[in-house]
């Protein structure tokens, strides 16, 4: 396989894998957590930043809740959310997680 190849395609396969499989867990958490504030968001987007040793996470928060009461739930909750990824993820590393979390019309700005 050339040199162009290996660093291309592959790598980005695997990274797009490990971000789906990091939105799986964090759904997951989200649906089972039991936090009325972590209840109220939802997932957005998963893209590795810059790249996959760490995940930025967009998250979107429902109407009627604080963006920066979403923030302090998810820091509350940052071991746990890392320990839900490391039990779905198939890698001996877990990627560094950063969020966002933002309104629909903070998202929709970024569109």
């Amino acid at each position: 396989m050339s040199e162009s190849k290996h660093r291309g395609r592959p790598r980005a396969h695997k990274d797009l894998q490990l971000c789906r499989q990091v939105a799986d867990a964090i759904q997951w958490f989200l649906v089972e957590a039991d936090d009325p504030v972590l209840a109220e968001l939802s997932f957005v987007a998963a893209a590795p930043a810059p790249t996959a040793a760490r995940i930025a996470v967009t998250l979107q928060v429902s109407d009627g809740v604080a963006v920066a009461v979403a923030r302090e739930a998810l820091a509350a909750y940052a071991d746990e959310l890392r320990e839900e990824v490391a039990a779905e993820i198939h890698r001996r590393r877990v990627p560094e997680l950063s969020f966002r979390v933002a309104t629909a019309a903070e998202l929709a700005l970024d569109a």
